[in-house]
């Protein structure tokens, strides 16, 4: 009986410690099964804060690119000034007797896109000279002064048909005209009303043609 006893106590005791020892490794496995969840979730945290670093840099990186892009690009709001320089030109005007003609001088303050136009109207403002008249009737505009295949049309308003000219004072009207604008190579004008050809302006020269200027220095200057 004492044997049999002491058997049941070895076997409850063997029962014992197995139970233990299973408790202890099945502690253990969930202890590496905490750590390998710990570094799972480390490195995805790792991987999430990398994107993040990577969008935050493409995000400054493209708004340095847009700025330096706009910087690059130039305004139209820029003025680009034309050269305004100083060019002496000659211009003839009749005397007050309609007999001759005289070149006199002036100072244009224009750029060079604005001179020949600015000569014209310089010579349609009339001589400042004591004795020398101009030609014009008032109200005469000068509308336009072009080089088409080196000839220069030069366009006026309706007001020049009103010149009350003779053959003689009609042919210095137009030759003033033209000789203005021999000194800048033009040897031709063709003479326009409102941009339009007109075969006689006043009723004695043939005007469908352009004039051909005369030397400028055949007329004394004053």
């Amino acid at each position: 009986m004492k044997k049999n006893g002491m058997y049941v106590i070895l076997a409850f005791f063997i029962l014992f410690l197995g139970a233990c020892g299973q408790g202890t490794a099945s502690n253990g496995d969930q202890q590496v099964a905490d750590e390998v969840e710990n570094d799972e979730h480390t490195e995805l945290d790792e991987e999430q804060e990398e994107v993040h670093e990577d969008v935050d840099n493409e995000g400054e990186t493209g708004e340095a690119e847009e700025s330096e892009s706009q910087d690059e690009v130039p305004t139209d709001e820029t003025e680009v000034k034309e050269e305004v320089t100083v060019t002496p030109i000659e211009l003839v005007f009749s005397d007050d007797q309609v007999m001759d003609m005289y070149r006199v001088e002036r100072q244009l303050e224009v750029s060079d896109e604005e001179l020949f136009k600015a000569t014209i109207e310089a010579w349609v403002s009339g001589p400042t000279e004591e004795g020398l008249v101009s030609l014009l009737p008032d109200g005469v505009h000068v509308q336009s002064v072009e080089e088409k295949e080196g000839v220069a049309h030069v366009s006026f308003s309706n007001e020049l048909l009103e010149a009350n000219v003779g053959s003689g004072t009609e042919f210095m009207l137009l030759q003033q005209i033209a000789m203005a604008m021999k000194q800048f190579g033009f040897n031709e004008t063709q003479i326009l009303v409102n941009g339009e050809i007109h075969s006689e302006l006043f009723g004695h020269v043939d005007t469908s043609v352009p004039v051909v200027a005369e030397n400028p220095e055949d007329y004394e200057k004053r």
